[in-house]
């Protein structure tokens, strides 16, 4: 979905490229181009907690690393998990 302000934005540079000269249309053409395959090749897939996007060539080279990881045995099991958190709950419990 596109927010209102990323609407309005893109309104404003509909009406900027229309006042825009030969010469700057000449340099920013390729520019555009340029930024439409790369996202063509290498789309954005998601976002991270904090809005920063997430391209596919990014992901597949994290997963593969974290797969990897699995493999050699760099993992904890779920009782593991569930002992953490427990540790967790009952710090945050303390600093209530």
């Amino acid at each position: 979905m596109v927010s209102s302000n990323t609407s309005e934005l893109r309104a404003d540079l509909h009406r900027y490229i229309d006042l825009l000269d030969d010469k700057f249309i000449a340099v920013a053409h390729p520019m555009f181009g340029a930024y439409i395959e790369q996202q063509e090749n290498d789309p954005i897939i998601g976002y991270s907690v904090e809005g920063v996007p997430m391209h596919a060539s990014v992901a597949r080279r994290e997963f593969k690393a974290r797969v990897e990881a699995a493999d050699r045995g760099e993992y904890i099991t779920l009782d593991e998990l569930k002992k953490e958190s427990e540790k967790w709950l009952k710090g945050k419990e303390g600093k209530e």
